[in-house]
Parts: structure tokens; C-alpha cells; sequence
């Protein structure tokens, strides 16, 4: 058992260490990505009991799913994953669909439309994903960092070990195909949903 973090090393090394039961690993990428995961939690669910309750659940699954975990895959991307499928899972549960459009309320109130917070969140959950899981990896990690979880380009920047501008850069890119697929789909989205994204 290792008993001091500088003897982890790399991410890739930690990960070879959590998988094998390594406690310290755990605690380790609980100590690095923990604030991450509580951030998405929140946005999604707007409750602190619970998306400290998420936060606890998806590295209890991390935990027990250790052994099949790819040493030298995404170790954020697959936090950001499990974390998700958690929260709009508890986010039905609690019937609280319509506080994951709390960014529309003003569009809402500027076009007139009234958006049928069952239907828009299953639609907005769905569409937004099929278009994200078409950029590059990294540009879906920047992507869901700055749009989903509120991270300013510096703090992606410093996290990722990236450039603001390589971050500015990608989220360019990255927008100029979420705007262009959401153009495609516009008659068949709640007007709000297109206005969030297009004009963002």
C-alpha cells in the first residue's frame, strides 16, 4: 500500500494503483476531481443535499467499477459521464425538470413561448448529446467544462495544462458545429433551446 501521493506520479499511474484497490489512489482522484463533479452535479440538480449525494454516488461507482477503469483513458471524461447519467436520473426522480432551464427563463420571457419542461429537458438532454459526441474528444471535455459546468477559459486552461487561447480556439470550433446542427434541427426544437445555443 503507498502511503505518500508524490509516490502516485501520473495520472496514468494512479489510475494502475486505484485499479488494484489502492486506497490512497481513491482518495487521490476524489481529492482532484471531486469539486468538478460537485459543479456539474449542482448545475443539473440546483440543490447542494443533492448533488453532494451525487458527488458520493458516482466515486462510490468509480470505487466499485475500479477494475474495468482504463488507466489510459479520460479519467475526467469518465467521472463527467457517470456524474451526468446521475444526475438526470435524480433529477426525474425528483420531478424537478423545469429548474434545468433556469438559464431560458429570460429568452422565455422576451419570445412568448411557453416551454414544456418534461418534453424540453428529455429533448435538450438528447439533442445536445448526439451533437457534443460529434466534436474530437477534447473539444467535447472544453465544450462540457465551459458550457455545462461554468468554468471560466482560464480555469480550463490551467486544468487541461492548455493555452486560454487553445481553449478559445476549440470552443470556436466547437460552437461553430453545435450552432450549425442546431440550425438544421431549429423547427423541430422549442424556440428557447436554438436561442441558447445560437446566439451564446
Amino acid at each position: 500500500m503507498l502511503t505518500d501521493n508524490s509516490v502516485l506520479g501520473s495520472e496514468t499511474s494512479i489510475l494502475q494503483q486505484l485499479i488494484k484497490g489502492n486506497q490512497l489512489a481513491f482518495k487521490q482522484i476524489y481529492d482532484l476531481h471531486s469539486e468538478s463533479v460537485y459543479r456539474l452535479a449542482f448545475n443539473v440538480l440546483k440543490d447542494v443535499k443533492s448533488a453532494e449525494e451525487i458527488v458520493q454516488d458516482t466515486f462510490l461507482q468509480v470505487w466499485n467499477s475500479r477494475e474495468g477503469i482504463d488507466c489510459e483513458g479520460n479519467i475526467e471524461a469518465y467521472l463527467y459521464v457517470i456524474c451526468r447519467n446521475k444526475s438526470f436520473n435524480k433529477l426525474k426522480v425528483m420531478k424537478r425538470q423545469q429548474q434545468l432551464f433556469t438559464p431560458l427563463t429570460d429568452v422565455n420571457d422576451h419570445t412568448g413561448y411557453v416551454v414544456d419542461d418534461s418534453r424540453s429537458a428529455k429533448e435538450l438532454h438528447e439533442t445536445l448529446e448526439k451533437i457534443i459526441e460529434k466534436l474530437p474528444e477534447r473539444q467535447q471535455l472544453i465544450f462540457r467544462l465551459c458550457r455545462l459546468e461554468g468554468f471560466s477559459h482560464k480555469e480550463i486552461a490551467d486544468r487541461l495544462g492548455i493555452s486560454i487561447q487553445t481553449v478559445k480556439n476549440q470552443m470556436v470550433s466547437a460552437l461553430r458545429v453545435v450552432r450549425s446542427e442546431l440550425q438544421k434541427l431549429e423547427k423541430d426544437l422549442p424556440l428557447s433551446l436554438f436561442y441558447l445555443f445560437f446566439f451564446m
